[in-house]
């Protein structure tokens, strides 16, 4: 049975819902503008409600490729699923809703990792990776938000990974 280290952080961005969701499916948009400088994506296959491309990041000291299969949910979730390299299994998922908080609207987006961990060592690392996993998607979520916040994503088009 395999055992995972799961996280899920939220994080309120100041824009309507379809800009957020429409940046944070745009791939190419995320390579060109390098949103995220300790992750490395590269778009591996194109498809009209996804795509399929490989991810780099350093988790724990260890540089970790995986190969990721995205989609784009009827209920405008994105899912991204780890189908090779080290996290094969994992998902990354993506929920968007509108938020007012302090009288201004925007889009409360919630993230959700769960990353298998390996086996014999689950218990032990299972803290210390999900603390990493935490930190990490934290940074990510702000640099996301000041992407668009600050930076201005270029449109609100739906575009989950068109260039």
């Amino acid at each position: 049975m395999t055992r995972f280290a799961e996280v899920t952080h939220r994080e309120w961005i100041a824009a309507p819902v379809d800009t957020v969701r429409a940046q944070f499916a745009d791939l190419d948009h995320h390579i060109r503008r390098n949103v995220h400088p300790r992750l490395r994506f590269e778009v591996l296959q194109r498809r009209e409600r996804g795509a399929r491309f490989a991810q780099e990041v350093r988790l724990l000291g260890i540089r970790q490729r995986d190969v990721f299969e995205r989609s784009l949910e009827a209920d405008g979730s994105i899912e991204d699923r780890a189908v090779e390299g080290f996290n094969r299994g994992g998902t990354l998922s993506f929920r968007f809703a509108p938020k007012v908080v302090e009288g201004h609207s925007g889009t409360e987006v919630e993230i959700a990792i769960r990353l298998p961990l390996p086996p014999l060592v689950g218990a032990i690392v299972r803290p210390l990776l999900e603390a990493q996993i935490r930190r990490e998607v934290r940074a990510a979520s702000q640099e996301d938000k000041r992407d668009i916040e600050a930076l201005g994503y270029p449109d609100a088009r739906p575009a989950l990974v068109a260039g």
